[in-house]
């Protein structure tokens, strides 16, 4: 009963080091940009903080009677907006009718548009805006979104490229890698070969002495019948 009890427990914690959560996830985080009368708020998108993953939200705030504004993003990098592979928005008003239930009037009506570049979108993005007032095109930006690597670095371990050691002051020679430390998901297996290894042991250790303790009270009824 109490071996059956251990194991039991020992397979409850490989299943909650296993499930829990890695400490390196990246937590989706949100840029907004703001449209307004006289342009894009900002206007080029180079925070370093923007990485894969991320999302970018533009909220329409020019007030201007008939004023809509829309956002191609081109995503295939072939200097064209409105191909099949970009991302358009629908045109966007400062504010949407509602009815007495504040439902809107118009459901494709909207004052925002949001847009999320996936964990392989590192890179150089334009895009554009285009403002139109009483139906008249009046004004087209055109600006830039750079979405960065995520890249989950081990503190105190050297960046690759960078010098270290004795001859630092030394052009490091091309074609020589930094060797990269293990990630934590390695680090999550070896921990699991090792517990489960351990497992292992005091399972045939278990075993061995239940067979031992059979033997002996086997051995004793033996004496005890023959006296």
């Amino acid at each position: 009963m109490g071996r059956s009890c251990w194991f039991k427990s020992l397979g409850v914690f490989l299943a909650l080091f296993l499930l829990a959560p890695s400490a390196s996830a990246h937590e989706q985080n949100t840029y907004n940009v703001i449209l307004v009368e006289g342009g894009v708020l900002p206007g080029n998108v180079t925070d370093p903080g923007f990485v894969e993953g991320n999302k970018i939200m533009f909220h329409m705030s020019d007030s201007t009677n008939n004023t809509s504004m829309q956002i191609r993003i081109d995503l295939n990098h072939d200097g064209l907006f409105e191909s099949d592979e970009d991302n358009v928005s629908v045109w966007l008003t400062h504010s949407c009718e509602v009815d007495e239930n504040n439902s809107m009037v118009d459901e494709t009506c909207a004052v925002s548009h949001k847009f999320v570049f996936g964990n392989t979108s590192a890179g150089t993005y334009s895009y554009q805006v285009e403002r139109v007032v009483d139906n008249s095109t009046t004004d087209v930006w055109n600006h830039s979104i750079i979405v960065h690597p995520d890249i989950h670095e081990e503190p105190g371990q050297p960046n690759i490229g960078d010098c270290f050691g004795a001859g630092c002051d030394e052009e490091v020679s091309d074609g020589v890698e930094l060797e990269h430390s293990l990630t934590n998901t390695e680090y999550a297996l070896y921990a699991v070969m090792v517990i489960a290894s351990v497992g292992a042991f005091m399972m045939i250790f278990s075993i061995r002495n239940d067979r031992l303790n059979q033997n002996s009270t086997s051995s004793a009824d033996g004496l005890e019948e023959a006296e």
